[in-house]
């Protein structure tokens, strides 16, 4: 009989610890609720990672924290543009 083969969750944990172990345990803040929040981010996007047949988990780890890295960066552009526009609406009124 083969062995089964660990799923992506059980893979990502491993990686998470791993990383933890040998670099982020030397982090300083902020750099290391930096480091936590972006595992979360990929743990947050493993059912797509799961579907990825990649060999190497760690290219789905760090295209899922891009991804939401890049989510969160066009959500503040898009919070901006609105603030923009509301302060040269208002700077018009003066």
């Amino acid at each position: 009989m083969g062995r089964t083969l660990p799923s992506y969750r059980m893979v990502l944990e491993h990686e998470r610890d791993l990383w933890i172990k040998h670099f982020a345990k030397r982090l300083r803040e902020p750099y290391r609720t930096s480091f936590d929040y972006l595992w979360e981010k990929a743990f947050q996007l493993a059912d797509a990672s799961s579907a990825n047949t990649r060999p190497v988990a760690l290219d789905n780890i760090l295209m899922s924290m891009v991804v939401a890295q890049q989510a969160e960066i066009q959500l503040l552009q898009k919070d901006l543009k609105v603030l923009q526009k509301q302060v040269n609406d208002n700077s018009e009124l003066l």
